[in-house]
């Protein structure tokens, strides 16, 4: 247990998940589904956060396991799976999954702290074309229109939401604003599910809309961020209902510059005369790029993961072709770390391969070779997220 874990705020607990089983995860095929293996069985099981969950889903990780049962609403109906992955083993805690019950969390133990005097509490509440978590009124009969977003990914002790580009939390964001230039009051609260973190901020890294919008509304919608901590029985309480909450940074998200990381996988050995750079040999496996766009980041990025282009521009472009999976992970800042990357990729054991992507500057690299999948690594998952929770 980490000695620097703040205590409870108070005794009240409400459950998050029902601890039935564990497994160990073997892999996710996509956003919904999870194989797990409990001793020499697989398990087919559902994961009810759709999120990227890189952090997390690492092959050999232990999960908590929940018994699905029959759908709501559908009687004698039976799940597509036997199991639901309730929660993840992290670092010093747990990590609970279940995104859509944060509404109950936040009703039984968070929203009395965040709006005194709140009563008359609705869930599911609909205006005009939108509906919201819940909706409530204070003491003095005000009428306040909540949304609630379950926050999971927290490390090197900074919350942010979302890990994926979300575009129903910008539209409920949005609907939110305009009511409340109608007399509402709107709020959006972050429930942080896990860790210590020292603040909150937007994910401007994976969903830079939503980040600017945040910073856009924060004079009109209530932005929140309150912590809790769930055990491996599925309990959760209130540790912190006020995290401090940075939305300073929407303009660097409106900017719309900073580096980015690209993973080609290569499937077979290739030689390859790269330009000015010559023949080069390239073996199979997994190559790491990194790169910096001081505008137009995400129109470059766009580019870079083509595999066709009519020029042949940049050393990448000579080797993009010929591989089977190309992913770009974008990493906003307000200066160019394009050489701070590379280091970071050579001191992960990366093999550079000598000239390229570098030609103006220094480094011997700007691209790197892996053996193995860098996502299925823990050390390159901290190293991206490190350097998106240290941006500015």
């Amino acid at each position: 247990m980490d000695k620097n874990r703040v205590p409870p705020l108070q005794d009240k607990q409400v459950r998050f998940f029902t601890h039935d089983r564990e497994g160990i995860l073997l892999r996710r095929p996509n956003r919904f589904l999870i194989i797990a293996q409990d001793n020499a069985e697989e398990l087919v099981c559902h994961c009810p956060n759709p999120g990227r969950l890189l952090e997390f889903l690492f092959p050999g990780v232990r999960l908590i396991l929940e018994k699905r049962q029959a759908t709501k609403g559908k009687t004698g109906s039976a799940p597509k799976t036997n199991w639901t992955v309730g929660g993840v083993y992290h670092r010093d805690g747990v990590a609970p999954l279940f995104a859509a019950r944060a509404n109950h969390v936040a009703e039984a133990l968070i929203l009395n702290h965040i709006i005194p005097g709140l009563k008359e509490l609705h869930p599911e509440y609909t205006v005009g074309s939108s509906r919201f978590d819940f909706m409530g009124r204070d003491a003095a009969n005000r009428v306040h229109l909540i949304e609630v977003k379950a926050c999971s990914l927290v490390e090197h002790q900074v919350a942010m939401f979302p890990d994926a580009p979300s575009v129903r939390a910008l539209k409920h964001l949005e609907e939110l604003g305009d009511l409340s230039t109608q007399g509402y009051c709107g709020h959006v609260l972050f429930v942080i599910v896990h860790g210590n973190p020292r603040v909150f901020i937007p994910n401007l890294h994976t969903d830079p809309l939503f980040a600017a919008g945040l910073s856009r509304w924060a004079s009109t919608v209530q932005i929140h961020a309150s912590l809790v901590h769930c055990n491996a029985q599925g309990e959760v309480c209130l540790v912190d209902p006020s995290v401090p909450v940075d939305l300073q940074h929407g303009e660097l998200a409106e900017q719309n510059r900073g580096n980015y990381l690209i993973l080609l996988e290569l499937p077979e050995e290739k030689v390859l005369c790269v330009g000015s750079l010559g023949t080069r040999t390239f073996v199979p496996g997994w190559y790491v790029y990194t790169g910096s766009a001081q505008k137009n980041l995400s129109q470059r990025i766009n580019r870079q993961v083509k595999k066709i282009r009519k020029t042949q521009h940049w050393h990448i472009d000579y080797l993009s072709p010929h591989t089977r999976t190309i992913k770009a992970l974008p990493i906003m800042t307000y200066r160019n770390r394009e050489c701070e990357l590379a280091g970071s990729l050579h001191e992960l054991g990366g093999k550079a391969i000598p000239g390229f992507g570098c030609s103006d500057c220094c480094c011997e690299s700007h691209l790197f070779y892996f053996a193995e999948p860098p996502l299925e690594s823990r050390a390159f998952v901290d190293m991206l997220l490190w350097y998106r929770a240290h941006f500015a």
